[in-house]
């Protein structure tokens, strides 16, 4: 599944592990970034606009900025989001406790 309807699953999925604000919802994840064989693990804070575009933002990651939600897919097995470019993938992994 990818694109918007994608997101929108992933949401639903984990609507418990959210923060509800105005404009956006944030979630406590772990974030995996690929970029060729280097790895780095990040434990973020993830937002995602509720409206419009409806960009997801990483806070307080220098490496990692916003993306829109054309570039992910959504694994219904593991429950996990990625972001697949040419150079990197990102996994993001809402933390359940």
């Amino acid at each position: 599944m990818r694109g918007v309807e994608a997101l929108e699953f992933f949401l639903e999925n984990w609507h418990s592990k959210m923060r509800e604000f105005e404009n956006f919802c944030e979630f406590d994840a772990l974030v995996e970034y690929h970029f060729g064989s280097d790895t780095k693990v990040y434990n973020a804070p993830v937002a995602v606009e509720k409206y419009f575009e409806r960009k997801i933002t990483f806070n307080g990651i220098e490496d990692i900025n916003e993306f829109l939600p054309e570039d992910v897919e959504f694994d219904p097995e593991s429950g996990n989001l990625y972001i697949k470019r040419n150079l990197f993938e990102i996994k993001i992994a809402p933390k359940i406790c």
